[in-house]
């Protein structure tokens, strides 16, 4: 059953857009991931094909999550760790704390961000049930 949009509360609406920009993003980063398959190393193509395999989990994660899927959002931190964690030691040699960094703020403020529009959703549907 899809949610009406148009009456969901505000926190729930831009959760939604955040959560579609994510994916847009971590899909855009899945392609540019082929031009490190180049590399003469086996060892560094398997962590590459790794991390193209994480990203297109938590992209699809980011997706259910969207509609305030607590299990995805839950479930995002056990591809999206492994795969920071590949980028700082295996991807991107020395950078580890400049890595981690970013993706964790905005891991932290997405989590926020869920727990607010979740709340939203449910004092909503608890004044309609209540009319």
């Amino acid at each position: 059953m899809r949610a009406d949009t148009s009456r969901a509360p505000a926190g729930a609406r831009v959760f939604r857009v955040l959560s579609r920009l994510l994916v847009a993003c971590v899909l855009t980063s899945i392609p540019v991931h082929l031009a490190l398959l180049v590399s003469d190393s086996a060892t560094y193509r398997g962590w590459v094909y790794l991390q193209m395999a994480l990203l297109t989990a938590s992209a699809w994660l980011l997706w259910r999550a969207r509609t305030l899927d607590g299990r995805a959002v839950l479930a995002l931190p056990l591809t999206t760790i492994p795969a920071i964690h590949i980028n700082a030691t295996h991807l991107n040699y020395g950078n580890g704390p400049q890595v981690w960094t970013l993706p964790l703020a905005l891991g932290l403020c997405y989590v926020v961000l869920y727990v607010v529009a979740r709340a939203g959703t449910t004092r909503q549907s608890g004044a309609s049930a209540a009319e």
